[in-house]
């Protein structure tokens, strides 16, 4: 396998980062998760634009053009002779004392998801402590993942797929790797960014296609105790595209399979991919 490290592809054995990196050190960095269908990387333009805007914020210095990001990016897929694959580009503040940013981009065969879970859907639990309103951390894909890391450890250990994450203000906010959307009488809410999530790529495209597939869209706090009302939820990612929630804290969403409107917009998220 071939990795990119700072403008070169290199045996994985061979893969190093400094000791000194501060994202190692510090947890300086951000990152994007990407997904290639036949070779072809879904919404690249987005997500390396995510990626250099939030560094440029946080003051890295001598950060590359998407370009530059984007041709590295597709040289690891060429490079490993990859089709459908999932791919990561970090990007650290770099070294202590160096004036660049460390790059590293890796990639490996992915076909998705089982298709079980689109059938039957996913579980998941509420969690509280995880997020806070108005938080600039939150809203950034920072490698910084711990919080993320100890939630999704928490369901997984109480048999969920997913954590979903309240606010100090009784808020849902997003999941432990993914965005949240509930569905009622019709419409379809999704919790704003100012309560402490981050806005994804794929939660932004969903938004889009349900708008033009005529379905009301709402970028408004969902209460945690709203969740037993909804008719529908759903979870999204850039890996699993549109995934049914159908069963939260050991109770059904709905009847307890997926709706269907998210059934709707698993098929056209799925057309959006196919062109």
């Amino acid at each position: 396998m071939k990795v990119y490290i700072n403008g070169e592809l290199v045996d994985k054995n061979d893969a190093k980062v400094s000791v000194f990196d501060r994202g190692f050190l510090l947890g300086e960095g951000l990152f994007e998760t990407m997904r290639a269908y036949q070779g072809v990387i879904f919404m690249l333009d987005h997500h390396l634009s995510r990626l250099v805007e939030a560094a440029r914020a946080l003051g890295f210095g001598g950060v590359p053009e998407c370009e530059v990001l984007a041709r590295a990016c597709a040289s690891v897929i060429d490079a490993n002779g990859l089709g459908d694959a999932r791919l990561r580009i970090t990007l650290t503040r770099g070294s202590i004392g160096e004036p660049e940013p460390t790059i590293v981009v890796t990639a490996l065969p992915y076909a998705g998801y089982d298709r079980a879970f689109y059938e039957k859907g996913m579980s998941a639990i509420t969690l509280c402590g995880f997020r806070v309103s108005g938080s600039l951390i939150h809203s950034l894909k920072a490698t910084s993942y711990l919080s993320s890391v100890m939630a999704r450890q928490e369901a997984t250990a109480l048999g969920c797929d997913e954590a979903i994450l309240v606010n100090e203000l009784g808020n849902v906010t997003e999941g432990s790797y993914t965005n949240i959307f509930g569905l009622r009488a019709g419409t379809i809410y999704t919790p704003p960014v100012s309560d402490g999530l981050l806005p994804g790529v794929t939660r932004g495209l969903v938004i889009e296609i349900a708008v033009k597939a005529g379905y009301d869209v709402l970028q408004q706090s969902i209460r945690a105790d709203d969740i037993p009302s909804m008719d529908e939820m759903f979870i999204t990612n850039s890996l699993m595209e549109v995934m049914p929630l159908t069963k939260v804290d050991g109770h059904k969403v709905g009847n307890g399979y997926p709706g269907p409107i998210t059934l709707d917009l698993i098929a056209l998220y799925k057309g959006y991919v196919l062109g």
